[in-house]
């Protein structure tokens, strides 16, 4: 939300400053940086939904361009008594700037993200950069400060709020570029271990995009492989991990967890815990840690015809 907020003001700033003024414009682009975030706030039948839902309709780029007008036409109006040569359609298209980045960085990101809802349910991830990276927002920070504690008499406001998106917008490429580095040595690693994964999945470590995990998925097992964009080596350690695809097979039929299955892309595992069975989104967190673990059923123990206990999963 922090960046968010950032980079719409940033932009309200670049965009309005000069007519409304720079602590006004990024006052209001905040704001609106912040308003397909509010998705948090609807209900939901259960935490799965709440996970899978989150980054929904209100994060569309068509659903954007439908609430720029009626949005912007109400921030014109409540502006342009203030600024007489202030255009209808300058405020409507900073408006549409602001929603449209704020699914745009979201979509640059590891949690999938609705952006072309309702053309396709699909929730897109490039997975380029950490959810909060300080390089990418510290630029964008310095202006809003700027803008909102200096105001008018800071003449070069808007000058500052070009910059500082330019240079976010950089380093938000240059993820894109370390990523694929980062992917390149994970295959190296993978391959002289002797593993052919189904699918490799890149995560940025945190706070930087230097450090990659790669999600290696091979049938029954994930591997993760922790690599540097700076590492000349070819071998790398591969961690193997269960993802128990029996209980996978078992509730088959049941909803909650193939929802979890297909917003994570493949990227997923069970393990048991005591009774209950858990699922985790292996992209978000480390093992065993992973931040999106999900109750969906429990490993009941019964006796059998040979009255040895035997498990089963409900």
């Amino acid at each position: 939300s922090l960046t968010q907020f950032a980079l719409g003001a940033t932009i309200g700033t670049a965009v309005l400053g000069r007519r409304i003024g720079p602590r006004r414009a990024a006052l209001a682009g905040g704001l609106l940086g912040t308003l397909p975030d509010l998705d948090v706030f609807l209900p939901f039948d259960g935490p799965i939904d709440s996970f899978v839902e989150h980054r929904g309709w209100t994060h569309s780029l068509f659903v954007h361009a439908l609430l720029a007008i009626p949005i912007g036409e109400g921030l014109w109006r409540l502006f342009r008594a203030r600024a007489p040569d202030l255009s209808r359609q300058r405020v409507w298209g900073a408006v549409l700037l602001i929603l449209t980045t704020h699914a745009l960085l979201d979509w640059t990101t590891t949690y999938g993200t609705r952006i072309l809802w309702p053309l396709s349910d699909v929730p897109y991830a490039l997975s380029w950069i950490f959810i909060i990276d300080p390089l990418y927002t510290l630029p964008l920070l310095v202006a809003v400060l700027g803008a909102l504690i200096v105001g008018a008499r800071w003449r070069g406001a808007t000058r500052a709020a070009s910059v500082a998106l330019l240079l976010s917008t950089a380093y938000l490429g240059w993820t894109g570029l370390a990523q694929q580095i980062g992917e390149a040595k994970v295959r190296q690693a993978l391959e002289a271990g002797g593993v052919m994964p189904e699918q490799v999945t890149m995560i940025p470590m945190p706070f930087n995009s230097l450090l990659w995990r790669g999600i290696a998925i091979d049938g029954d097992r994930y591997v993760n492989v922790y690599r540097s964009v700076l590492d000349s080596r070819r071998e790398a350690p591969l961690h193997a991990h269960p993802r128990n695809l029996v209980f996978d097979t078992a509730l088959d039929d049941y909803p909650p967890p193939q929802r979890v299955e297909a917003f994570s892309n493949g990227n997923y595992a069970y393990r048991r815990d005591g009774e209950d069975i858990l699922i985790s989104d292996l992209r978000m967190g480390v093992t065993p840690d992973y931040v999106f673990t999900f109750r969906v059923g429990s490993a009941v123990r019964v006796p059998s015809p040979s009255n040895a206990a035997t498990s089963r999963t409900e």
